[in-house]
């Protein structure tokens, strides 16, 4: 019997500091990283089911099946700290695709079944609710695209596997890039945190936990021009749509510029900090498939696509 109490203390007391890690890194996110803290929170105050009511009366459901710490390993501060940004990148996901439903109860806009229907939270400042309005091919097939050498590891999971980028095309991968985006972005803002925990290796372990976010960037970036690529030359109806304005190229646009003016701020802050501290700072900035990547993305065939999003 004693042993049985001494064990239900062990576990009461091990629950209570998991729960404190989690009231930590929030704290530390409303003060460091408000918008990571908002989609939480966001996604937090939905209920666990929503429904809305369209035109014709037909009734839309979903649940929200995830609990918004899932994907946390709150048994440390370190592990509460590194594990945050996997969970920021799936719950951006739940956001998109759930908050749609709160939206349509508030402000119904008009759309069919099989439209594909989404809410991107892009910043703290510009939401978008999206309607995507006719078919979309799936990312499998730019596969003969890609050559060999430019196949990264994410390859497999977006075009080749099954996730949502087959079912809902463009907007699938606008997704994925906008939750890698935002993953990137909880990492960088937490830098003060990184310095707390690890005081003379904070730059190598916070340059470890980016490198392969940031090197997303040109992953989908790639992906997504080749995508706009092949529906102006095979798929000219898509193509216009993705075009049209605030359609799907004016999120493209805005995740675009976001991420873009994060990987300034990154190499700029690396730079700096590699020059005024002693401590170890050996961790490369990019995994090795950004040098292939940016060197792919200077191709004089994205031009077009480059003006349009430095407008």
């Amino acid at each position: 019997m004693k042993n049985f109490i001494l064990l239900f203390f062990a576990i009461t007391i091990l629950a209570h500091a998991q729960e404190n890690n989690i009231d930590w890194i929030l704290f530390k996110m409303k003060n460091l990283s408000y918008e990571s803290y908002e989609i939480l929170k966001l996604y937090d105050d939905l209920p666990e089911d929503l429904s809305y009511t369209n035109n014709s009366g037909a009734e839309y459901s979903t649940t929200k099946s995830t609990p918004t710490f899932f994907y946390i390993d709150k048994s440390t501060k370190i592990s509460t700290l590194t594990s945050m940004s996997t969970n920021v990148h799936e719950i951006c996901h739940g956001l998109t695709f759930i908050y749609f439903y709160r939206e349509m109860g508030v402000n119904y806009l008009p759309h069919e079944f099989e439209d594909i229907k989404s809410y991107f939270y892009l910043s703290k400042d510009k939401k978008i609710t999206n309607i995507f309005i006719g078919n979309v091919f799936p990312s499998k097939d730019l596969e003969s695209r890609i050559p060999i050498n430019l196949r990264t590891f994410r390859f497999n999971t977006y075009i080749q596997g099954n996730s949502s980028t087959q079912g809902d095309g463009i907007i699938g991968l606008l997704d994925e890039f906008n939750a890698y985006y935002h993953g990137a972005k909880y990492k960088f803002d937490m830098l003060p945190v990184y310095k707390s925990i690890y005081p003379k290796s904070y730059l190598n372990e916070w340059v470890m936990e980016l490198q392969s976010e940031m090197t997303a960037f040109y992953e989908f970036d790639y992906w997504i021009k080749e995508y706009i690529l092949l529906a102006k030359t095979q798929h000219t109806q898509l193509y216009s749509t993705i075009m049209k304005y605030g359609s799907a190229f004016h999120i493209y646009k805005n995740i675009y510029n976001n991420y873009k003016d994060l990987i300034s701020k990154y190499t700029s802050k690396v730079n700096v900090l590699k020059k005024n501290t002693a401590y170890d700072h050996s961790s490369e900035i990019w995994e090795e498939d950004y040098f292939r990547l940016s060197n792919q993305l200077s191709d004089k065939k994205y031009t077009f696509i480059n003006e349009m999003l430095n407008k």
